[in-house]
């Protein structure tokens, strides 16, 4: 079973209310409290409701009635009577109200009007249905900003993960699960299946919560995944939870110290990477010629005198200076590695492997990229899986 994370960002107020048909543009407004949107221009009957901070960008006003109509992707036309409410800009000194009951407000988890995705490996789709192409899914607790609330319970909800958009079903959001709750369910489920409903649920809002948390849902499901003949997924489970049992509490340098002990790092034919940075002959004659070199004047990672080089396989910083490149991402083919204590990693080093190399340096965990990080204080590195393989790792450097 692939089981993915946590740190998602998503945004739903730049996007939502796209027309469905030609419109003439109009500048983009603001709804600054929450209002109530209707059927039609006479208020006849409430459909659901915008949060401040929605954005409006498909609409006509009309004059006569003073009422906008509002055109969305995934809504059949809807009417704003309460036209006060809408505004050209927000300005904190707006009086607003408070979010009806059904809507959280800033709460720790998501600072603007939000609910919760309530069930394991939501997909979201690509169009406003179930028939749709599946673009990602949302693992259950994951915030969801909410701008628009429908009060039909079969209606769609726009959501966006990166640079993917889509939709999903409103049934499937409202306030935040409860790991205690989930447990309870589980413990009473009689069928196999309802114990793998309620596994997985705990599973997944384990990766949104505290590393505690977090570590006894791995466990748990661990013991469900044993009792039904799935040593391996166990294994990674019970792997997953000692490494956050483990994570770097004080010392995030410890990865720093193993490179100055040549511990840690990448590696090219198990040749790690010198502290000055591999040559340039020593990379051609193990990558290939260069095949591309620029300077990014927006790279935070680039100092003076230092430019982005591209190879076959791999991206460096090359010091401009003294002739040497360090590595910041490499696909693992070939000879290309990493080097972690007295472990070797390459292209068949498998996530069970690399847990137990890592134990005590990693430092978060990523299931829905299927990667794991280990930080220190300059710079993440990235480990990220593919076909239960290690796939690439990439060095990103704080700004």
């Amino acid at each position: 079973m692939k089981k993915a994370l946590l740190f998602v960002v998503l945004s739903t107020n730049q996007f939502w209310a796209q027309p469905k048909h030609p419109v003439k543009p109009l500048p983009r407004l603001y709804v600054v409290t929450p209002t109530v949107a209707f059927n039609n221009e006479k208020g006849s009957k409430a459909v659901g409701i915008f949060l401040r901070g929605a954005s409006i960008d498909s609409y006509e006003f009309l004059e006569d009635k003073y009422v906008y109509k509002v055109y969305t992707p995934h809504t059949e036309t809807i009417y704003i009577t309460d036209t006060y409410n809408v505004k050209d800009r927000l300005n904190g000194k707006d009086d607003y109200e408070k979010s009806p009951a059904i809507i959280v407000e800033n709460d720790g988890y998501y600072g603007s009007p939000h609910l919760f995705t309530t069930v394991a490996s939501l997909k979201i789709r690509e169009l406003p249905n179930s028939s749709s192409a599946a673009v990602g899914n949302l693992l259950n607790g994951t915030p969801v900003p909410i701008y628009y609330y429908p009060y039909n319970t079969e209606a769609w909800i726009p959501v966006q993960i990166d640079d993917k958009k889509g939709y999903i079903p409103v049934k499937y959001v409202g306030k935040r699960p409860d790991l205690s709750d989930l447990k309870n369910q589980y413990k009473k489920a009689s069928t196999l299946e309802d114990q793998k409903k309620f596994a997985e649920r705990i599973l997944e809002l384990g990766w949104n919560s505290n590393p505690e948390e977090n570590e006894a849902a791995l466990r748990l499901y661990a013991e469900f995944a044993s009792k039904n003949n799935q040593q391996d997924v166990a294994q990674i489970c019970l792997l997953q939870a000692d490494v956050l049992k483990n994570i770097p509490k004080d010392d995030f340098n410890l990865p720093i110290k193993l490179q100055k002990q040549k511990q840690f790092g990448f590696t090219i034919n198990n040749e790690i990477e010198p502290e000055k940075g591999f040559k340039k002959s020593f990379l051609e004659t193990n990558l290939g010629k260069i095949i591309d070199q620029y300077t990014n004047l927006d790279d935070c990672g680039l100092g003076d005198y230092e430019t982005n080089v591209f190879f076959n396989s791999v991206e460096c910083i090359g010091h401009d200076v003294n002739k040497t490149y360090h590595i910041r991402s490499m696909e693992m083919i070939n000879t290309n590695g990493f080097k972690i204590k007295n472990t070797y990693l390459n292209n068949s080093t498998t996530p069970s492997e690399f847990l137990k190399a890592g134990m005590g340096l990693i430092s978060s965990i990523n299931p829905l990229t299927n990667s794991y990080y280990i930080s220190n204080d300059y710079m993440t590195y990235e480990f990220q899986f593919k076909n239960d393989r290690l796939f690439k790792v990439s060095a990103h450097y704080y700004c």
